[in-house]
C-alpha cells in the first residue's frame, strides 16, 4: 500500500461526514443510473458513488457518496497533438466543450437530486490521438487517486513521483510530506485515471492536450491553470501535468464554437469509462 495514512484518513473523514452530514438537507436518488441528458453524453459515474469506497444500498439516501462525472468521446478522425499549430480540435473549441459539459453535468446532478455543495467544482478536458475525456473532480470524502487500491495504479505512482519532485526542491522550513494539494481529487489526474483504465501506453507518449474550468466563489466558471501553480508553499496539478507530459491549454485563449457531428469526422463513440472499473456504459444517439 502506497499511500496508507492517507487511505485511514479518507476513510476516517468519510465515516464523519455519514455521521454528521448524511445528505446536506436533500434527498437524493441513485437508486438506478440515469441516461446523460446532453450530447457530450457526461453523466454520474454511478459505480463510484455507490461502490466506493465500500458498496452502499443504492436505495438509501441518507449515506455520503463520491460525487464524479465523466464521458469519453472517440472521433473518427483526429483530435490533434499537442504540437500542432492548427490542430482539427482547436484549442478554444476543446475549451468550448469543456464548459457545455459544465452544464451538462449541473443537469445530471440535479436530475439525481443531489444537493448544489455535493457538486464537483471542477471540469477538465483530455485530448489526445481520436479521442477526448471530460472528467470532473471528485466531490465526497477521501482520495480516489492516492487511496484506490492503495495508489498503486500510474496516476498513483505518478503523484508520488511528483512528491519526491517537491521534496527535492523545496526550502528549508516547508513539509517534505506535503501531498497534492487537493488529495489528488481534480479532474486532471482523474480523466488521467480514466485515460489508463483503457490504454496501456503512458501517457507522456501521447501529445495530449488537457484544460480546465473552475467555479469561483460568486459560482461563476472561469478556465485556469493547474492548481497550485503560482504556489511557493504547496504543490498540485501544477507538477501533475507536467510529469504527465501535458500541454495544459492557455487560461486566455478565447473560446470557439464547434459542431459536435461533423467535429473531427464526428464521434463514432460515446461512452463513459468506469473510474473503478469493469465495462463502460455505452450512450447511442
Amino acid at each position: 500500500m502506497l499511500f496508507p495514512s492517507l487511505r485511514n484518513a479518507g476513510l476516517l473523514v468519510l465515516g464523519t461526514l455519514i455521521a454528521v452530514s448524511p445528505t446536506l438537507g436533500v434527498p437524493y436518488d441513485v437508486s438506478e443510473p440515469l441516461e446523460p441528458l446532453g450530447p457530450l453524453k457526461v453523466t454520474l459515474d454511478y459505480g463510484l458513488a455507490t461502490t466506493w469506497p465500500q458498496p452502499q444500498d443504492v436505495h438509501i439516501n441518507s449515506v455520503q457518496r463520491n460525487w464524479q462525472y465523466s464521458s469519453h468521446i472517440v472521433f473518427a478522425g483526429r483530435v490533434g497533438d499537442s504540437d500542432e499549430s492548427n490542430p482539427p480540435i482547436s484549442d478554444g473549441q476543446l475549451w468550448q466543450i469543456a464548459r457545455d459539459a459544465v452544464d451538462e453535468m449541473i443537469n445530471d446532478r440535479l436530475q439525481y437530486g443531489t444537493h448544489v455543495l455535493a457538486q464537483p467544482r471542477a471540469m477538465s478536458i483530455l485530448a489526445w490521438g481520436n479521442e477526448i475525456i471530460l472528467a470532473s473532480s471528485m466531490k465526497g470524502a477521501g482520495s480516489f487517486s492516492y487511496d484506490f487500491l492503495g495508489g498503486d495504479t500510474p496516476v498513483g505512482r505518478s503523484l508520488q513521483q511528483c512528491q519526491i519532485v517537491w521534496r527535492d526542491t523545496i526550502v528549508p522550513g516547508q513539509d517534505p510530506t506535503n501531498v497534492h494539494e487537493n488529495r489528488g481529487n481534480c479532474g486532471e489526474p482523474l480523466a488521467a485515471h480514466l485515460y489508463y483504465k483503457n490504454h496501456g501506453i503512458n501517457l507522456q507518449v501521447q501529445k495530449a492536450r488537457i484544460g480546465t474550468w473552475v467555479m469561483g466563489r460568486n459560482k461563476d466558471w472561469a478556465q485556469t491553470d493547474p492548481c497550485e501553480t503560482n504556489s511557493q508553499d504547496t504543490w498540485g496539478c501544477n507538477l501533475f501535468t507536467a510529469n504527465q507530459g501535458l500541454k495544459v491549454l492557455d487560461r486566455k485563449t478565447p473560446v470557439e464554437p464547434y459542431t459536435l457531428a461533423s467535429l473531427a469526422g464526428g464521434p463514432t463513440i460515446q461512452d463513459q469509462i468506469q473510474l473503478c472499473g469493469g465495462q463502460p456504459r455505452v450512450f447511442v444517439g
